[in-house]
C-alpha cells in the first residue's frame, strides 16, 4: 500500500483537477495536520474564465491574492492587545483609533460619525456588530476601476465611502463588513506606533501577529501597502463578477493589492496560509493566541441571527461547507476567490486559492466539500461518498453527499 502522505495526496489532487475543468481557473490548494503537510496546484495561472494564454502552470508554492482571509489574521492580532491588557473588548473604538486618525488628518471619528460612535466597541468590530457600514460598494468599485492601481488607505476610505449613518444600534444585530477590519488596523496602528516615529499606517507591521519563534514558518507571506497584484505575484485574477461593480469579465492583475489593508491585504502561499489556520485554532497546542481567545474567535452565537452561526471574530462558521464541524475564512476580492477550514474533528487544515472570481463564489466551498470527503475517506479507510455542493443564490451553500444507504443526506 501507498504511503498515507500520498494516498492524501493524490487524492487532493484529483479534487484539484475537477476543479480545474469545473470552473476553469488555475488554483493551489494545501493539508495541513500537527505530523503531515503537502500542497498541490492544478491549471494555469495567466488563464482562466475563458481568459488569458495558458502558459505558465501552477504552481504549489505560488502566492494568491486571499482577500478577506487577512480578517483571519488581524482578529488574533487585535486579541493579543486583549490579552496584554493594553485593549479591552468592551473599550470604545475612538479610545483606540482617535490617537492616530488625528496626527493622520486632524480628525477624530465623532467629526465623521456623530456621537452614534460613541457605542461602538472593540467587540462589535471583531464580531461585524458594529452597525457601521460598509465601504466595499459601488462608488468605491467604480473609483477604483476608474485609477486601477491606486492604494486606496484608510483614511481615505473612510472619509470617502463610508456612510456617516450607522444601520443598526451597535450591538443589535450581525452584518458582515469590511470597514470594521479597517477600524482595527487603526487600532493596531495605534498600538504598535513607536515613540519619536512619524505616524503612518503603512509602518505597522502585520507580521507581528506571528510569534518569532515562528516566523521562519512564514517565509511566502506578505501584506501590501501599495501597488498591483502584478507586484506581488505572478497568479493572475479573472473577474467574472463582483456584487458592487457592472464591470465586463476581465484579468484584474493590475488592479491595486491593497484590499482595505488590514481588511484584505494579505498574500502568501496555501501552505503558509494552512499553517496559519492549524497554529490559530488546534486546541492541543494553540500557538497564536490563547485558548480564552480562541473562544472568542469561534463563538458564533450574535444578536438578530436566529439559529444560523455566521461569524465569530475574525472567523466564518463553514460547517455548511463540508457538513461537519469547521471554521476559518473565506476570501472574496477582485479576481481571486479562496478558503481556509479547520476541521477540529480530524485537527487538520484545507487551504484552497483560485485565480477567478464567479457570481456564486462556489468554487473553493466545492473544492473543500469534496477534498474533505476524500481525505477522509482515506483517513478512515471507507469509500469516498459522491458529493456535490449546491450554491442556491450566493457564496453559503451545502455539501451533500450521498449515503451508504443510497439515499442523499446533508452530511
Amino acid at each position: 500500500m501507498q504511503p498515507l502522505e500520498d494516498r492524501l495526496r493524490a487524492a487532493m489532487a484529483k479534487v484539484a483537477d475537477q476543479m480545474r475543468d469545473k470552473y476553469d481557473m488555475g488554483l493551489a490548494a494545501a493539508f495541513y495536520s500537527s505530523n503531515l503537510s503537502f500542497s498541490v496546484a492544478s491549471g494555469y495561472t495567466d488563464a482562466g474564465l475563458g481568459l488569458g494564454a495558458k502558459t505558465r502552470p501552477a504552481d504549489p508554492d505560488d502566492l494568491y491574492v486571499w482577500g478577506s482571509t487577512t480578517k483571519m489574521i488581524t482578529a488574533p492580532a487585535v486579541l493579543q492587545l486583549v490579552e496584554r491588557g493594553l485593549v479591552n473588548l468592551t473599550d470604545p473604538i475612538s479610545v483606540h483609533v482617535d490617537p492616530i486618525l488625528l496626527q493622520l488628518n486632524g480628525t477624530h471619528l465623532e467629526a465623521h460619525f456623530g456621537s452614534a460612535i460613541r457605542g461602538v466597541q472593540i467587540q462589535h468590530l471583531l464580531h461585524m456588530t458594529s452597525g457601521i457600514q460598509d465601504y466595499d460598494g459601488e462608488a468605491f468599485s467604480a473609483a477604483q476601476f476608474a485609477n486601477r492601481s491606486k492604494a486606496f488607505g484608510p483614511v481615505e476610505i473612510l472619509t470617502r465611502f463610508v456612510s456617516p449613518t450607522l444601520q443598526f444600534s451597535p450591538g443589535e444585530r450581525q452584518a458582515y463588513c469590511s470597514t470594521n477590519y479597517i477600524l482595527l488596523g487603526l487600532v493596531l496602528a495605534t498600538h504598535y506606533h513607536r515613540a519619536g516615529s512619524a505616524w503612518s499606517w503603512q509602518d505597522y507591521d502585520q507580521t507581528s501577529v506571528v510569534p518569532a519563534a515562528l516566523q521562519k514558518a512564514f517565509a511566502h507571506s506578505l501584506f501590501v501597502k501599495s501597488g498591483p497584484c502584478s507586484q506581488y505575484t505572478p497568479v493572475h485574477g479573472f473577474m467574472g463578477f463582483y456584487p458592487s461593480a457592472q464591470l465586463p469579465k476581465q484579468d484584474v492583475w493590475n488592479v491595486s493589492c491593497l484590499g482595505g489593508w488590514t481588511a484584505g491585504n494579505y498574500v502568501g502561499s496555501v501552505a503558509d496560509t494552512a499553517r496559519f489556520t492549524y497554529e490559530l485554532y488546534n486546541l492541543k497546542d494553540p500557538k497564536i493566541v490563547s485558548a480564552e481567545s480562541q473562544a472568542h474567535l469561534t463563538n458564533f452565537t450574535a444578536p438578530g441571527m436566529s439559529s444560523f452561526k455566521f461569524y465569530g471574530m475574525g472567523t466564518f462558521n463553514l460547517d455548511w461547507s463540508i457538513g461537519e464541524d469547521a471554521y476559518g475564512h473565506v476570501g472574496d476580492t477582485y479576481g481571486y476567490q479562496s478558503q481556509t477550514t479547520y476541521v477540529p474533528g480530524f485537527d487538520f487544515v484545507i487551504s484552497v486559492a483560485t485565480n477567478v472570481e464567479t457570481a456564486k463564489q462556489a468554487q473553493p466551498a466545492d473544492f473543500t466539500c469534496h477534498a474533505y470527503h476524500e481525505l477522509k475517506a482515506v483517513l478512515t479507510g471507507k469509500p469516498a461518498p459522491r458529493c456535490v455542493f449546491v450554491v442556491p443564490q450566493r457564496f453559503i451553500g451545502k455539501c451533500l453527499c450521498l449515503g451508504e444507504s443510497g439515499s442523499e443526506v446533508f452530511v
